[in-house]
């Protein structure tokens, strides 16, 4: 089966497997091996969402003598050998994967004898691709694509929003940025449904601050919904003596679908209040994030596990990638209040932690702007038996659930 793949679903900026693993896995002390199918996890001090951490990102079952020989972590890409339903046969970078089926897999045989992944950046090599039937199954359509994929009988759009959270990071130490009120003006100038409607046929959900109901009792319902108020925003210019000063913002070519069209919409909001924003068009995030940074850029963040700790702590606590790495956002009672929530099992405990934790991200000292919950839609053959989840990942198992008949 041939399966083309977008940018979005390409390794992300500053990420590699490892940083990916420590991000859900810090909280545990050490694995004790009982025998060959019983281990005893220890975890430092309580917490509430070990069982999640052991089914995250990271906590997958490699082989540790594959590992060894490797000699390093890059070597281990290269040639990794796990427990999943199929094996790597071939790579090249930027080019295609190739897998073939795992017959001895311990969940069932795999749906496919073999599964290629081809890179294909364009939007219209993907498209033309499917239409051509050189492709089962692609990623990263727009909407303004659904309808010239589903006038055909023999193919389909499947997909929708999954648990990631699309938003523009504002980089807290330029001289404009800095000043909370400009940042919050940024937010408050964009109509959040009026780009839904207009570029997702409003197939995408604005979140209430930075979760997901899918959190269950660590989602806090009842927090403010993100505000249009342009008004507002005006006001907060004025009050931070804002005269017109460029702002900055690093923009990909549509790493993310819609990406520019986005950009274009929220620079006209943005005008509208008396923000100059300019964007500088970037090849990479190595440019975008190059230092300094001293701009606004884009961003995606994936729910790891749904949790705060999950989520948007993985970005912005001490050592997520915003304040590490990046160096553009720093607040100490946020970082104070996330060291507090994990080691909090009471669940009325740790909702009133995670709202507090919300208010600093949303309006105290937001070090980024949230658009919407992101979407992630494919066109595939009718006849390819394969449903997408709610993540970015690609199951082809035997327990996809086009394959689970009731």
């Amino acid at each position: 089966m041939a399966f083309s793949l977008g940018p979005d679903h390409l390794l992300g900026p500053g990420r590699s497997g490892m940083s990916e693993a420590l991000q859900s896995l810090d909280r545990l002390e050490k694995i004790e091996i009982v025998d060959p199918y019983t281990v005893v996890v220890h975890a430092k001090g309580g917490d509430a969402l070990l069982e999640q951490r052991l089914a995250a990102w990271g906590s997958e079952i490699v082989s540790k003598r594959a590992f060894t020989a490797a000699g390093s972590w890059e070597r281990w890409m290269t040639t990794p050998v796990g427990s999943g339903p199929y094996k790597l046969v071939d790579h090249k970078l930027d080019i295609h994967v190739t897998l073939a089926a795992h017959n001895a897999y311990w969940g069932g045989r795999p749906a496919f004898e073999g599964i290629e992944y081809r890179i294909l950046s364009e939007l219209s090599a993907r498209v033309n691709g499917l239409l051509a039937g050189e492709l089962d199954i692609i990623t990263d359509i727009p909407p303004d694509q659904f309808e010239g994929i589903k006038k055909r009988a023999d193919l389909e759009v499947v997909g929708g929003a999954v648990q990631n959270i699309r938003s523009l990071v504002l980089d807290q130490t330029d001289p404009v940025l800095k000043d909370v009120r400009v940042r919050r003006a940024i937010s408050l100038a964009l109509d959040r449904r009026l780009i839904v409607e207009s570029l997702w046929e409003n197939r995408l959900p604005i979140p209430n601050g930075y979760q997901l109901p899918s959190y269950g009792e660590s989602y806090i319902q009842d927090f403010p919904a993100l505000a249009y108020d342009p008004d507002k925003a005006k006001e907060l210019l004025a009050a931070a003596r804002y005269n017109g000063e460029q702002i900055t913002y690093r923009l990909l070519n549509n790493y993310y679908p819609n990406q520019v069209s986005t950009a274009q919409i929220m620079i006209e909001m943005w005008r509208a209040v008396g923000l100059n924003v300019k964007i500088q068009m970037m090849e990479n995030f190595a440019q975008v994030q190059g230092q300094p940074v001293r701009a606004i850029f884009d961003t995606s963040n994936t729910a790891l596990f749904l949790d705060h700790l999950g989520h948007p702590w993985r970005e912005y606590g001490p050592s997520g990638s915003l304040p590490k790495s990046i160096g553009v956002w720093h607040n100490e009672e946020y970082f104070s209040l996330g060291a507090k929530l994990q080691d909090t099992v009471q669940p009325d405990q740790r909702r009133s932690i995670i709202r507090r934790m919300l208010e600093i991200i949303n309006e105290v000292d937001p070090p980024c702007v949230i658009l919407h919950v992101s979407g992630q839609f494919y066109g595939k053959r009718r006849d390819v038996p394969w449903l997408p989840g709610l993540t970015l990942d690609l199951d082809f198992g035997p327990r996809n659930k086009a394959l689970i008949r009731t």
